[in-house]
């Protein structure tokens, strides 16, 4: 008998930490963290430790990246086309998995927050790119899935500009067809829309359209106080007179699309997501739902069982808030976890949040003055953290 199974029985009795982190948004990746993580692992506890590392995503930023880990058959591509506000045109990546026939679209690559850096364009930026990165993906092709990941958006447009792009025609009170792209703060003017040359001309031949599926990283309805406006509006820079008229403008459409589709998607837990973008893409196809991002995504990278094997797990995020549980991927993490402990490394936690019993957190700052700090160098930040928790962590190894 050779020695590996002495070295194999060594590493089975070792404590196992699962390292498996989101993005912290506008400042480390989730893949960055995670090795920032594994490598301070290391420099303070050696090799008394078994680590498997996995970061993690719900839809938003840093999906494709996170996914193109666990698809080796993927490949990612690149299209031009428009960014959050008119005018801006930019290179957005998508994944193909020729296996099974999939297209994997990150809405946040062609409208996100990330895109504007500190600016925030809250009426009119537009969802008209994501329209057209599905376009030039499906024509590109010709999948028998496309799954459009969304989070982390700028606009609040109710996905009409990506639907627009995708062969949606609209008319204002004057009976003028609206031009493109359409933006949120436009969608009070729409009167009278026609869906019915959506997708036309993206089919080759006998070739049916594409199972459409939305993976939202929120459960937030499209209208009313948890809303897609009421919530996520002064994230991306609106006012509370600007989140008033956005919210007049998505009912103004939802009871249009209603009158005129005969369907009704406004209240569906996750149509909120993406400022509407979820709302939109469900009058796509009869064959577009929702699924949870972080759910699916957890799937494809094989989270499950990999949490089951830990004995603790590391993780982090930008904000840990109540938002975190309703859909996000530390969430969904944290419910996997059952009562295994789970050591949280945010860059900033909500005063105040009744956090679980297994829970530890620990965040990178606990003021303005620190976020400052911590933004100015984040892999410090991060890395001094976790060094303050190391003691922490060998309280929790599993009993020899």
């Amino acid at each position: 008998m050779g020695a590996g199974w002495y070295d194999a029985a060594m590493n089975a009795l070792k404590p196992r930490i699962l390292i498996a982190p989101a993005c912290y948004k506008g400042t480390l990746s989730a893949g960055k963290a995670a090795e920032i993580m594994e490598a301070t692992l290391r420099e303070g506890l050696g090799d008394a430790v078994s680590l498997q590392v996995c970061p993690i995503a719900d839809g938003g930023d840093d999906t494709l990246l996170v996914l193109k880990q666990s698809l080796p058959q993927a490949s990612l591509k690149t299209a031009r086309v428009t960014g959050p506000v008119t005018n801006m045109q930019i290179q957005a990546q998508y994944l193909w998995e020729p296996i099974t026939k999939t297209v994997i679209i990150e809405s946040a690559q062609a409208h996100g927050l990330k895109l504007l850096g500190v600016e925030r364009y809250p009426m009119v930026s537009t969802s008209y790119g994501v329209g057209e990165l599905i376009r030039e993906a499906v024509r590109q092709h010709q999948p028998d899935t496309v799954v459009v990941s969304v989070g982390g958006s700028a606009s609040t447009d109710g996905g009409l500009g990506a639907l627009q792009a995708l062969g949606l025609r609209c008319w204002d009170d004057q009976d003028r067809e609206m031009q493109a792209p359409l933006s949120g703060g436009a969608l009070h003017r729409i009167r009278r829309l026609d869906a019915s040359l959506l997708f036309a001309g993206l089919a080759s031949g006998n070739s049916p359209m594409p199972a459409l599926r939305i993976a939202t990283d929120v459960h937030n309805p499209l209208l009313g106080p948890q809303g897609a406006a009421t919530v996520f509006g002064p994230q991306k820079g609106a006012t509370a007179e600007q989140c008033q008229q956005l919210e007049q403008g998505l009912a103004q459409v939802s009871a249009l699309i209603k009158d005129d589709l005969k369907v009704d998607y406004a209240d569906l837990p996750g149509a909120g997501a993406a400022g509407g973008l979820a709302f939109g893409l469900l009058h796509c196809s009869e064959q577009a739902q929702l699924i949870s991002g972080s759910q699916w995504i957890a799937q494809v990278l094989g989270l499950p069982p990999k949490v089951a094997a830990a004995d603790l797990i590391l993780t982090g995020e930008g904000r840990f808030d109540a938002t975190s549980l309703g859909g996000k991927a530390v969430g969904n993490l944290l419910a996997l976890a059952g009562n295994r402990p789970v050591f949280l490394l945010p860059g900033q936690c909500q005063p105040g949040l009744q956090l679980p019993d297994n829970l530890y957190c620990q965040p990178l700052a606990q003021d303005e003055a620190g976020t400052r700090a911590a933004m100015a160098n984040p892999r410090q930040a991060l890395r001094t953290a976790l060094l303050q928790v190391l003691p922490r962590l060998k309280n929790h190894w599993p009993a020899s």
